[in-house]
């Protein structure tokens, strides 16, 4: 059995599918931003395709996230710079890698590389996974988010995962940070 945790638009899973929060309980926003957090939806492999698992097996769960695992490795990742914008960004491409979000010792990882506490990180497009903002202050965050937003609207509607850009704190996904949040940093004077 081949099963993968894939990120797909919130909202968008059939009623009656395995769907798991991205973030348990986002704090919310005046612009309504925290309605774009991805959700995780489990799938399993029919017929070389992957499907989503009816609600009524989540008792498996662990055992999905088991299969899960070797499932992730059949696929190869690459890294590039993102070097149009300021600050630190890096790019990951392949089969799995908008769910580096789900993996907490990958993200874990990413502070230790990035030398900061905090960092954004998005899920433009299935096979694709940003992470930076961080180095050159306001600009760099605006211009993540900017980019954030241009690569989910440029991919195939079928491909597209979210337009936000999330906050990572302690390994894991926290907040969403847009133009309000910029905005309010920028007021703060931080």
């Amino acid at each position: 059995m081949r099963y993968a945790p894939r990120l797909i638009p919130a909202g968008s899973a059939p009623a009656d599918a395995l769907v798991e929060p991205l973030i348990a309980a986002p704090p919310t926003s005046p612009l309504g931003e925290h309605t774009l957090i991805p959700e995780v939806a489990w799938m399993i492999e029919q017929d070389g395709v992957f499907v989503h698992v009816p609600a009524s097996e989540r008792g498996q769960l662990e055992v999905m996230r088991g299969y899960a695992e070797l499932t992730k490795l059949d696929g190869t990742l690459a890294n590039e710079t993102l070097d149009d914008l300021p600050g630190v960004n890096l790019a990951t491409n392949g089969a799995y890698a908008a769910e580096i979000f789900l993996d907490r010792d990958h993200l874990a990882a990413i502070h230790e590389v990035l030398g900061f506490q905090a960092y954004l990180a998005a899920a433009p497009r299935r096979g694709r996974f940003l992470i930076g903002g961080v180095g050159a202050g306001l600009a760099g965050m605006r211009a993540f988010v900017e980019r954030v937003r241009i690569e989910h609207d440029a991919a195939p509607a079928d491909e597209r995962i979210s337009p936000v850009a999330l906050m990572v704190r302690g390994a894991a996904p926290t907040a969403v940070v847009g133009e309000l949040q910029l905005a309010a940093l920028a007021e703060a004077g931080l």
